[in-house]
């Protein structure tokens, strides 16, 4: 075997993706663990009635008072990541929630799920910073509940629409634990009003809030440099004509993202500010370049999803210039909106390709199966038309001219290969059928 350079070796991981199958339930369950431990730390804040004081009441110490303050707590836990779990399933995982006679789950149900645990971690955002809405017309209750909604909706509705994704389902859940670290950190953190200041003053306390924060910062832009590829494996679909380099390039950026997010959770920025500011700063120009180059990486790509890629630059820019020259609004305020953009154009760029090659891919499994069906059929008839016995007498006593129980036997499937194959051509599929068949319904 010739050893190939280090650098086609790189190119060609990055081009397969880094994410297997198995990676990604790996991924989910540690993302539902951390973002059920979060849910428990903030219940138990909830009920030592010290939520937003800054101090950490009974998770100071395990007596066994405080064990029994943590009950309610550990049970909101435990129910978070059984209700996480069914949200962010496979197939297989829910058909063995339907042998244990938990039938019943549908996809609504599970989108409905997800939108309502956005809309909590909306609420709890916004709870944590209440003096920051006095000035505005309705104060929090309004932000609070207009902001829940809106959010609670749109994530149903893509849920709905890209649960059959395996990238979506495991980033749902990156973003997921970005917020529910930063509630967790808000419930806890001794700083004060800190979104007067920036969005990183919650990893600065060297405690367990500025634990829950670091943590998720930096758990969740790892598991985004991972899951790059998976995010743009539906670019691969002949339809978008992917021009040469264009998926490495993109999944480069991406991985960028993801490092240099890791970076600011890993730093922070009372311990490095230059360095800390550093990595922001790479990750803002990596989403920035990927965005603006975003007609460079394939001849074809989806219009919505160009569209929303110049409106979030734009966006992006518009916050970075209302903060740092006019003024307008503080550092916290820039942060929340580039972490925004950030999440929902990667979650855009899934559901705008990864809908499509999930479609291929099961028309391919459905069209194999029916290609395997009709082979081991043709063998069943020669075999009978072959062998001695009451099927070959038939086969000879009727004929070629006439169509005798081996002989129909024979052309019955044909006839089911080619009624599916005219289904599956107008199934939205990448290739004809006839390309993905190899020539089967071709004929061939």
């Amino acid at each position: 075997m010739v050893d190939r350079p280090i650098g086609r070796r790189i190119a060609d991981a990055v081009a397969r993706g880094a994410v297997s199958n198995g990676g990604h339930v790996a991924v989910r369950r540690v993302h539902v663990l951390l973002i059920s431990a979060a849910a428990g730390i903030v219940l138990a804040r909830a009920a030592d009635g010290g939520v937003g004081s800054g101090h950490a009441g009974v998770l100071d110490g395990f007596t066994a008072a405080s064990v029994a303050d943590l009950l309610p707590a550990l049970v909101g836990a435990a129910i978070t990541a059984a209700v996480l779990l069914v949200v962010s399933g496979s197939d297989a995982g829910l058909a063995l929630l339907d042998r244990l006679g938990l039938a019943g789950i549908g996809e609504q149900a599970r989108a409905t799920a997800n939108g309502v645990v956005w809309a909590g971690l909306v609420l709890l955002i916004v709870h944590f910073t209440l003096p920051a809405y006095a000035a505005i017309p309705g104060g929090a209750i309004a932000v609070g509940l207009g902001l829940a909604t809106a959010l609670g909706i749109v994530t149903a509705k893509l849920h709905r629409a890209a649960i059959t994704h395996e990238g979506y389902r495991s980033f749902n859940l990156v973003a997921m634990l970005l917020a529910a670290g930063s509630v967790a950190s808000m419930s806890l953190t001794p700083t004060g009003e800190w979104w007067t200041r920036n969005f990183s003053t919650l990893g600065t306390s060297d405690d367990l809030a500025a634990a829950c924060f670091n943590v998720a910062v930096t758990v969740a832009g790892a598991a985004m440099a991972l899951l790059g590829p998976a995010l743009s494996e539906g670019l691969r679909a002949r339809r978008f004509e992917l021009r040469p380099g264009g998926l490495i390039v993109l999944r480069v950026l991406i991985a960028v993202i993801g490092v240099s997010l890791m970076g600011v959770g890993l730093v922070p920025i009372d311990h490095d500010a230059d360095l800390h500011n550093l990595f922001a700063c790479g990750a803002a120009a990596g989403f920035a370049l990927a965005t603006l180059a975003i007609r460079r990486f394939a001849r074809r790509m989806p219009r919505a999803l160009v569209v929303f890629s110049y409106a979030a630059l734009v966006v992006e820019v518009a916050a970075m210039a209302g903060y740092d020259l006019l003024g307008l609004f503080n550092l916290t305020v820039f942060e929340i909106v580039a972490f925004t953009l950030v999440f929902a154009w990667l979650i855009a760029l899934v559901a705008t390709t990864g809908h499509h090659g999930a479609s291929a891919e099961r028309d391919r499994t459905r069209l194999l199966g029916v290609h395997v069906r009709w082979r081991r059929r043709v063998r069943r008839g020669a075999s009978m038309r072959h062998a001695p016995g009451p099927g070959a007498r038939a086969a000879v006593r009727h004929g070629p001219g006439r169509p005798g129980r081996a002989r129909h036997g024979r052309r019955a499937p044909r006839v089911r290969v080619a009624e599916s194959c005219r289904r599956t051509a107008g199934a939205g599929a990448d290739e004809p059928p006839d390309v993905r068949m190899g020539g089967t319904c071709a004929g061939g």
